[in-house]
Order: structure tokens, then sequence, then C-alpha cells
């Protein structure tokens, strides 16, 4: 088996996750980490027993790496990715691609051109749950979809640090991206509304119109309260002319419910069994390695292509916030 050299930049809170995940991994291997927090690069480094960098571009010049996963804020991504793209390694970075869409398209293309592979964090394709929906969907289970509810409201106790950015790109970004996926197409028209809190712009709602006549609806806020029973209150509900098929979270239950069949399936979402990250994110990250080490210059899972799409949606939600108005999208070039 190829062992895949990983360079680690941004050592936030994510990436703990994101390091325990490659500790687990058949021939990942951290050989290099890079935080602006020279204490804390230090400290990972020790812990990995490879060499600490401050600056990614000193990184990239020093060290021999396969794959470089870029976990900065979700502006900063673009020149970190470009860089890795340029130094011929694969990359994968955490949602959203870019919050300009101009930064997504070069990204996205420098890939292309230099035949490597790039893959960006929309981890809900990995979820079990997510992912049942999706067969069903494509399966014709509850026929023609007619529309779809998705609900993300994280804890407000988080807010204080992802209001760097504003909440489409946060929240909404993984919504964005199961409905395009559920749905198989970009959407014709785009219309949102935001509000704020005393602390800034913590909720948004945004309507998908589609040239069908399917509308989606997406519902994504910092409004969760302390005291509820999970870190996220989250409901997707798909109505199709056939059924529906809903899930929601905590309770983590899926149910597939047509006019002959009520069904939950038994599924695992994330959790640590004895020490060992299992789920929806270890499996993103796994099969980020096999792409590697099977020399793949895109994902069959998640091509880049998609990431793009959902940056150009979500950039759609700010103008349509901004303006009071539809954005209406123009018919993508085959």
């Amino acid at each position: 088996m190829k062992e895949v050299r990983l360079g680690i930049v941004g050592l936030g809170r994510f990436a703990q996750l994101h390091l325990q995940c490659y500790r687990q991994i058949p021939g990942a291997r951290v050989a290099a980490v890079c935080d602006i927090r020279e204490e804390t690069a230090r400290q990972v480094a020790a812990d990995f027993g490879c060499q600490a960098y401050t600056d990614p571009g000193l990184m990239l010049q020093n060290e021999t790496l396969d794959a470089l996963v870029v976990l900065t804020p979700e502006t900063l991504h673009t020149e970190t990715v470009m860089a890795g793209i340029a130094a011929g390694c694969a990359v994968f970075v955490e949602k959203p691609l870019a919050t300009v869409p101009a930064e997504a398209r070069r990204m996205v293309d420098a890939a292309a051109e230099r035949g490597t592979l790039l893959m960006v964090g929309h981890v809900t394709r990995f979820d079990p749950r997510y992912l049942q929906m999706k067969t069903a969907i494509a399966n014709g289970t509850i026929g023609r979809v007619r529309s779809i509810y998705a609900r993300r409201s994280d804890g407000r106790q988080y807010f204080h640090i992802y209001k760097r950015t504003p909440a489409i790109y946060t929240l909404g970004i993984h919504d964005i991206d199961q409905v395009l996926w559920y749905m198989g197409e970009m959407p014709v028209e785009v219309y949102a509304k935001s509000s704020s809190s005393a602390e800034g712009e913590d909720l948004v709602w945004t309507m998908l119109t589609f040239a069908n006549g399917a509308t989606a609806v997406i519902d994504s806020n910092w409004m969760t309260p302390n005291g509820w029973p999970a870190h996220q209150d989250q409901l997707t509900h798909v109505v199709g002319d056939g059924g529906v098929i809903s899930f929601g979270h905590p309770d983590g239950s899926l149910r597939v419910c047509t006019e002959t069949r009520d069904e939950v399936p038994y599924l695992y979402g994330l959790r640590d069994i004895y020490g060992k990250l299992e789920g929806p994110l270890y499996s993103e990250l796994k099969h980020f390695i096999e792409c590697v080490q099977e020399g793949l210059r895109t994902s069959p899972i998640l091509p880049a292509e998609d990431a793009l799409r959902v940056v150009l949606i979500a950039d759609a939600v700010m103008r349509s916030c901004a303006e009071g108005l539809p954005v209406r999208l123009a018919p993508e070039t085959p």
C-alpha cells in the first residue's frame, strides 16, 4: 500500500478530528503541519513526530508531500490551495471551497489544468442517512421530487467563532450541496432573506426554484440554545409525488415512508468507538487518501466542479439578501 505523506495547514478546532482520523487511515502519514500559531504547530508536530511550520509556502518548499490538507478559515483557502496544486500535491480543503466564485473557479481550473486531485469537504455525502435519501430519490422510491426542506441550526455558543463568515457559507453550504446532489441540477432562481441578533447576522432563509417547478427551502441559523440536547438541530424533509423521506437530529432517525411502507433503517452517525473515530468524516478522509493512492484526478463522490456550483449558489444567496430580490441564474454551459 502506497504511503501518502500529508501536509496539514490550519490546526484549529476541527483539525483535531482530522488528525485523529489520519492516525487511523491505512497509508496516511502526517509528514508536516503548519499554523500561524507557532506553539500550536510545534505541539502537534511533536505529537506526530514531524516538522512544524508557520508558513505554508516554506513547508511545500522544504517537504516532499503527496497531499495537502487545508483547514484554514473559510476566506483563506485560495492561495494555500493554489500553492499546493502548483507543487503537484493532491489537495483536500474543508468546505466551502471559497466565499468568492472567481476564487473557487480559479482553484477548480488550476487543478484541472494540472491534472491534480482537488476534493472539498462536503461531508454529508458520506453520512449514511443522506446517502440513503439520495439513493431512494435516485431510485424513484418517492416519485418526482416536489419540495425539500433542510434546516441546520447550530449552537449559539459557537457563533462567536464562526460569525467571521456568513451563515450560508458555514451552515447553509452543507444543505446547498445536499439539495444539488439530490436534484442533479442547478436551480434557475435563488431568493433569500437574512436577519441579525445583537452579535451579527445569524440566520438566513433560502428558497431555490428548479426548472421543473420543484422548490427547496434551506433554513441556516446559529439559534440553537445551550440547553438543547445536541449541538445541532437538524431536519431534512423531502416530499415527492409518491411519498416522503425525512430524518432529524438529535434523534438521528431516518424514516422512509411511502403508500405501502414505513421504515426507519438502523444507521450509525459520527461517533467514537473505543477510542477510534468512525462515521462520515472518517469515511470522507479515507476516500481522499484512497483517491491519492490510486492516482485519481477527481473524486467520483466529490468532484471539484460540484463544490464550485455550491459556491455559485451561496454567492447568489448573498446577493439576494443584499438586494431584497430573487436572483436568476444563467443556464450551465454543457
